[in-house]
């Protein structure tokens, strides 16, 4: 991410996870994208008010943009209990996977 006359721009991959994390508006506010930072602590506080879908999803945003399965992303999990909507974000993230 560069910054330059007080404007900040995203990367590419920014970009994509930025805009399929917009389709999430209980998730988009723990990211902040002029610092490229997640609220872990606020994600991990909010992740007991969440319904399950909400959890899955958070987990597996948090997976994406740290690169690592440290989240409990877990697929089954995700294909038993989330929506249509829900799978085809993952699944077409999983057909061309990225990491901001």
């Amino acid at each position: 991410m560069s910054i330059s006359k007080g404007t900040f721009h995203l990367s590419p991959e920014q970009r994509r996870f930025k805009d399929l994390l917009a389709l999430y508006p209980t998730l988009v506010s723990y990211w902040d994208f002029e610092a490229c930072r997640c609220d872990e602590a606020g994600l991990d506080e909010a992740m007991g008010v969440f319904s399950h879908g909400e959890q899955i999803m958070a987990a597996f945003f948090r997976s994406v943009w740290s690169g690592n399965d440290a989240h409990r992303f877990e697929f089954i999990d995700a294909v038993s209990t989330l929506g249509p909507e829900d799978l085809q974000v993952i699944l077409g993230w999983a057909k061309d996977p990225f990491f901001p």
